[in-house]
């Protein structure tokens, strides 16, 4: 979503035109978003139905979406407890900014301690964790389905058990909630054994299964910003119609490699099958026109196959990705490992340091830094690599699923067996074959796929109905503690949410500065070092309610009261099943002094011609009347502010009316805080006749980011286009 933010934060109290943020921020945090979009809801009751026509499929222009698509598609509604608000994603549009309030003043905070996690085996640091339950419309059980992701939401389509599934899923991993998007335009027939990317919100689907013998060889769009499927007709050769390959984005490049044809003259009764190793790309870049390419390669490729995985890797130092290939099938399963670069078509064989897992198809490889996951898929049981029977029915017995995960380092080249569940007590997923895998942060989430022989195609396949992930590490530090909201002895916080967390550990320490008041604390407790960080607690929300810490003394722990007129500084840790991971920037707030106001509330930012105007709502706790409202806005810095990394503030407004203008003029020379996401500052205080409150500072999203132009796909510019 395009828009601005906002933030909370105490000022001065006093009348100065300008105002450098120094290491006291007293100010309650909120985000105030304006900008061209609009939110729709995910319908999470309506199934995909096939939306086909018999009329020829034209060229059609593949737009691209804008920036602020890709970048705040499925912003998440993370309200703890009661009923979950829907999911929304933004559709760009070319009406006028619409502004939303996020308006934090209802919020109820959870100081709650959670339980240990459950269903976590521990492993050298590398979990398994299985997702006990999820809300909404959950997925039939299959296999040969497919995913990919766009932030923390993985999208799922096809596969089959019962028939082929034409559905759409989509699973919020940051609630744990099943929708079913109501899609439209030309929806494609459901397939299996497809090849699934995305490219930010544009999802491209390419070949599979449509039934037994007939494989498909049909490109589709979906753009998630508006659920909203297109049939693809790019120029050049067409690969032939396939199952088993892989389709990877590799530096703008939709590749294509390998996979099963069929080469029967009518593949509805005879079914000839054909591995194949071929390799064809479009180039989805900007002022291009969408066209399959087969390239000339050079190198050792790897031989023809089906139902192997690849993944994109950028090497030690980053730079053009390369494409490596790992496992499959062409008779028997394989487990070598081949590397292109796209940049010269150059195949490369990869050679390994260390024991290499047994070959292995329909697996799944998921890439997490240089590290990439194999998990699951067939094996040929131990001795009976080479002596396949010709029997089909006989194969039972030397093929099996597996749950062993492996994992290569790409940059050393070595594999290492990851070993689990050495206790035999911790709960590991269940031998499977077919599944999906998609990657949410550091996390390998794997759902569903069958757990049997392959018993034929008139047989229904046993699959699984569970839902696991792979924590591979401790989480990232979250963004700094914000404030919500300050009062006399509580200070209300919040902080960023992290995908890959379970937990947060909040910290506290007195901040350090010269005494105001003549009162002290009871000599008889024990007082807080200065120095030292102490425990506020660990709880699952992103939000709370500030009152009281802990001090540990002789085996116990005091809790001690925030203090009225006293500087914290605060900073959070998210902890998961790996581990607590680093802590977030420091912060300080101040409790307020009793008879000042409180802070104004319920801040919203419209973009007018004039420039931004800002209204509050007066504070909910004031005593008296408020006299008058003061608005600051954060300007680029001076050379000094520079050199102490502070913030300068100025006055843009001053006045009785809980609204104002700040004019184009103001905002030209307004600073672009980049903290998170780029956002315009201000700050909001009220003042009554003991003085300034605390203010309301608002972070004003900015979309800055160029947007991409067009992308064609196959259109002569001389002919109309259709859609």
């Amino acid at each position: 979503m395009s828009g601005q933010d906002s933030e909370l934060m105490v000022l001065p109290d006093d009348n100065t035109d300008t105002v450098n943020e120094g290491k006291i921020q007293g100010t309650a945090n909120q985000e105030e978003q304006s900008g061209d979009t609009d939110m729709q809801p995910m319908d999470d009751s309506t199934s995909i139905s096939p939306n086909k026509t018999d009329a020829p499929s034209l060229p059609v222009t593949l737009t691209s979406p804008k920036t602020q698509d890709i970048r705040d598609i499925g912003e998440l509604t993370r309200s703890g407890g009661g009923k979950e608000e829907p999911m929304q994603i933004a559709e760009p549009t070319s009406s006028k900014d619409i502004s939303t309030t996020a308006d934090r003043s209802d919020t109820k905070m959870d100081t709650a301690t959670s339980k240990t996690p459950q269903h976590v085996a521990n492993v050298g640091g590398i979990n398994w964790k299985q997702v006990p339950s999820t809300t909404g419309p959950i997925p039939r059980p299959r296999h040969g389905h497919r995913a990919v992701t766009i932030k923390e939401l993985i999208i799922i389509f096809g596969g089959g058990n019962e028939g082929i599934i034409d559905e759409l899923n989509v699973l919020n991993t940051g609630t744990n909630q099943w929708f079913a998007p109501a899609t439209r335009g030309e929806v494609p027939a459901g397939c299996a054994a497809f090849g699934f990317i995305s490219d930010g919100v544009r999802l491209l689907i390419f070949g599979g299964m449509l039934e037994y013998g007939r494989y498909s060889n049909d490109l589709y769009e979906l753009l998630a910003s508006r659920w909203e499927w297109r049939r693809l007709t790019p120029l050049g050769t067409t690969p032939c119609p396939r199952l088993g390959h892989t389709f990877i984005m590799v530096d703008q490049k939709a590749i294509v490699f390998g996979g099963l044809s069929n080469e029967a003259e009518d593949p509805k009764s005879t079914n000839i099958p054909k591995y194949l190793n071929d390799l064809l790309y479009i180039e989805i870049k900007e002022g291009t026109t969408l066209s399959w390419i087969a390239p000339s390669i050079s190198g050792q490729p790897p031989s023809p196959r089906e139902s192997h995985t690849s993944v994109a890797y950028s090497g030690k130092k980053g730079g053009e990705k390369k494409m490596v290939v790992y496992g499959g099938m062409n008779g028997k399963r394989l487990g070598d490992c081949f590397m292109l670069d796209s940049s010269n078509w150059t195949w490369t064989k990869l050679v390994f340091k260390g024991p290499v897992p047994v070959a292995r198809s329909l697996h799944t490889a998921s890439l997490i830094g240089s590290f990439m996951y194999v998990f699951g898929g067939w094996c040929p049981k131990k001795g009976c690599e080479e002596d396949l029977p010709k029997d089909v029915s006989k194969m039972e017995s030397v093929w099996e699923c597996t749950n062993t995960i492996s994992r290569l380092n790409l940059d050393t080249m070595s594999w290492e067996t990851i070993v689990c569940n050495k206790d035999g007590n911790s709960p590991l997923p269940k031998p499977r074959a077919g599944h999906c895998a998609a990657v949410v942060d550091t996390r390998v989430y794997i759902w569903s796929g069958r757990d049997g022989f392959n018993r034929g195609w008139d047989e229904q396949q046993v699959c699984c109905d569970d839902l696991w992930y792979l924590e591979t590490d401790m989480p990232p530090a979250p963004s700094r503690v914000q404030l919500v909201r300050a009062g006399t002895n509580t200070l209300e916080v919040s902080w960023g949410y992290v995908s890959s967390a379970d937990e947060y550990l909040l910290q506290i320490q007195l901040y350090q500065v010269k005494k105001t008041s003549e009162s002290q604390p009871n000599p008889t407790e024990k007082q807080p070092n200065p120095t030292e960080w102490y425990n506020v607690d660990q709880v699952k929300k992103t939000s709370m309610s500030v009152s009281k810490y802990k001090v540990h003394d002789d085996g116990k722990d005091n809790l001690i009261e925030l203090q009225v007129g006293t500087a914290y500084k605060f900073r959070v840790a998210a902890i998961n099943s790996c581990g607590r991971g680093p802590f977030s920037e420091m912060t300080a707030f101040k409790t307020c002094l009793p008879g000042f106001p409180g802070a104004p509330s319920t801040i919203r930012i419209t973009k007018v011609s004039e420039g931004a105007q800002l209204s509050w709502e007066p504070p909910a706790n004031s005593l008296g009347d408020i006299q008058e409202y003061t608005v600051y806005l954060a300007v680029k810095p001076s050379s000094i502010s520079q050199q102490t990394n502070q913030l300068t503030f100025a006055r843009v407004y001053v006045g009785a009316r809980a609204t104002c203008v700040v004019s184009q003029g103001n905002l030209v020379n307004a600073h672009v805080d980049t903290s998170s996401k780029p956002a315009i500052l201000f700050r909001i205080a009220a003042k009554n006749e003991k003085g300034y409150g605390p203010a309301t500072q608002v972070r004003w999203l900015q979309e800055n980011a160029p947007k991409r132009p067009a992308v064609g796909q196959g259109d002569d510019p001389k002919k109309s286009k259709s859609s």
